[in-house]
């Protein structure tokens, strides 16, 4: 039964409207995570590559709604913050190369999608449910976790990622 009841609410989850019903929630990150997964291009990228910028990274996967439906806020988010200070990272969680690249197409992203073919970042950064985006400061350290689909350009959500570039920029 519990695993029956499990499944529903995973069924439902898939088809649930989007509405932004997401939740923002600050962290405390002791030490950086680390990541280090290839790109599209096979091109390797590591977080450390990014410190002294404010980093979100997006975990998603093509079969998830309420990730595919807040890609278009993610998208606009990078086009309207500096890249000198701001980076987005979207990681496909177990999925093929070639499902992700006619998604990454579909949607128009300009910011690097990394393959989590296995999964294993997803779980060593402690996610439980798709989407889940890590926001991180220049130090790599997390200090926002979104679960659930967010409005990523929505002006308040634009000011605390400032916010968090200002600060490691006067430290």
């Amino acid at each position: 039964m519990k695993h029956f009841v499990g499944l529903v609410v995973v069924f439902l989850s898939l088809f649930a409207p989007v509405t932004g019903a997401g939740e923002l929630s600050a962290a405390v990150a002791a030490q950086p995570l680390q990541l280090a997964l290839p790109d599209l291009d096979g091109r390797e990228h590591r977080l450390d590559e990014l410190r002294g910028k404010v980093v979100l990274v997006n975990f998603w996967a093509s079969w998830c709604l309420p990730c595919i439906e807040e890609m278009p806020s993610i998208q606009r988010l990078a086009q309207a913050l500096r890249p000198d200070s701001f980076a987005v990272l979207g990681v496909n969680v177990s999925e093929g190369e070639h499902r992700v690249k006619g998604m990454v197409q579909r949607l128009g992203l300009g910011f690097p999608v990394l393959l989590d073919r296995e999964g294993d970042v997803f779980r060593d950064w402690g996610a439980t449910v798709l989407p889940t985006t890590y926001v991180l400061d220049g130090d790599g350290l997390v200090r926002y976790v979104g679960r659930g689909p967010l409005e990523w350009d929505a002006l308040d959500v634009v000011q605390t990622l400032e916010g968090i570039g200002a600060k490691a920029a006067a430290d």
